[in-house]
């Protein structure tokens, strides 16, 4: 066992601290680790916490994508099987944010709940201290005061016959020189011979006290050994009760933001994969053709005699057959409007009320809504808005089931939290 050359009386055992597990106070570091624990799991559900967070973010920001290009799509002149096959695609992003609503509920309420269970139940305060820690401490100093106190006399019997040996020695050294010295007087060698003999038996008094000191020592050894393992082991217990928590919380942490198998999942990409498969692009060229170009029937003119039965309209008044909507128009007129513009050769698609312009860009609409910052936000996510209070936002969304709103300032498009702002009068 390692011991110390510096030593202090037999009451003040705190001077003497080393690494060493053994030695005086060399067990705090063991009890340390108890309040490293408790730091630890709040470590561990600060952890899970900002991964809920991260997951409530990532299915806000899926779930504005799914309604941002649902709609898109939706007002686009795409059709056929293609137009399917691009829906499935936010389908599937709308699917992937349920998905990621569930993880987060369950990662802020059951796993979190669980690891603020486990640390009361575990540890309690006293004061400024866990009961724990100070429990583990006193149980080491109990055992360790009355051999610490063995330990100093000890120390004290060493340094008393090391510094004994060294005033002998240098006592030895000093008659040496005064016997080769011939003005010495014989008195003066007399009285150091004198000095030399009583060191001498000084320090053989010290010597066996030294040695009955570490004799008292090694027989309290096997004892101290044994109930500082008994103290030791309690602690450990504690660890592997922790270090066991923590395994089990990791796999419950696993098994909820392991997506991979969720059904839901499994389901949306089984569509889109199957809308690929089942997709075919000459059907869908071949619908065109016969619904809005060269596959069309046409009623093509042929030289017919003149019937006086026959009530042939004035010329300027000839009605033609529209053969989408059944309806008739003048020939020498302009085709009728479609609702908002003029007639559109894709279903349902018409220019006026489209986000779809000439250059494919978005179009602002004429109904949007402007509203006024109330206070100054500094947007955190790429896809967010900044602003001042005072600063004027077009708003393009009503305001999502988390409180998010997208609009435009100074021309960037982003989102905004809706109640930072208020509709201008």
């Amino acid at each position: 066992m390692a011991q110390r050359s510096n030593a202090g009386s037999e009451e003040d055992v705190g001077d003497l601290f080393s690494d060493c597990f053994w030695e005086i106070k060399g067990y705090k570091q063991v009890v340390q680790r108890i309040d490293d624990g408790a730091r630890l799991t709040d470590s561990l559900a600060q952890l899970v916490s900002e991964r809920a967070e991260l997951e409530l973010k990532y299915a806000k920001g899926m779930k504005q994508w799914s309604r941002k290009w649902e709609d898109a799509i939706n007002k686009s002149p795409e059709a056929g099987s293609l137009e399917q096959l691009m829906k499935s695609m936010t389908v599937e992003a709308n699917e992937t944010a349920d998905v990621h609503l569930d993880v987060r509920q369950k990662l802020s309420g059951a796993v979190l709940d669980t690891i603020k269970h486990w640390k009361n139940s575990n540890y309690q305060k006293t004061f400024v201290k866990w009961k724990q820690t100070v429990a583990a401490n006193e149980g080491f100093e109990k055992v360790q005061r009355p051999w610490a106190k063995r330990f100093v006399k000890v120390e004290k019997a060493k340094k008393a016959y090391h510094l004994s040996t060294r005033n002998l020695e240098g006592n030895k050294q000093q008659l040496d020189l005064l016997e080769r010295d011939t003005l010495t007087g014989v008195d003066q060698i007399k009285k150091l011979k004198d000095k030399i003999s009583k060191l001498e038996t000084e320090t053989d008094k010290n010597r066996d006290k030294y040695k009955d000191r570490l004799n008292e020592l090694d027989m309290a050894n096997q004892q101290y050994i044994n109930e500082m393992t008994v103290e030791f082991e309690k602690c450990q217990a504690m660890e592997k009760l922790r270090m066991d928590f923590f395994v089990r919380t990791v796999e419950d942490y696993l098994r909820h933001v392991d997506v991979s198998k969720d059904p839901r999942l499994t389901n949306s990409f089984q569509n889109i994969q199957h809308g690929l498969n089942e997709m075919s692009i000459e059907e869908d060229l071949k619908r065109f053709s016969d619904q809005k170009g060269t596959g069309m029937a046409m009623n093509w003119p042929t030289f017919t005699e003149y019937d006086q039965a026959d009530s042939f309209p004035p010329l300027g008044t000839l009605q033609m057959k529209d053969n989408d909507s059944g309806s008739h128009f003048n020939v020498y007129d302009d085709p009728p409007p479609g609702p908002g513009g003029k007639k559109n050769p894709f279903n349902g698609f018409d220019d006026a009320d489209s986000e779809w312009g000439d250059t494919g860009g978005y179009q602002p609409s004429t109904n949007e809504v402007k509203v006024v910052a109330m206070f100054d936000y500094q947007g955190a996510e790429s896809d967010e808005l900044s602003f001042k209070e005072g600063d004027v936002l077009v708003q393009l969304d009503e305001e999502d089931e988390n409180g998010w709103c997208r609009g435009l300032l100074h021309g960037v498009e982003g989102l905004y939290p809706g109640s930072y702002v208020q509709r201008v009068k």
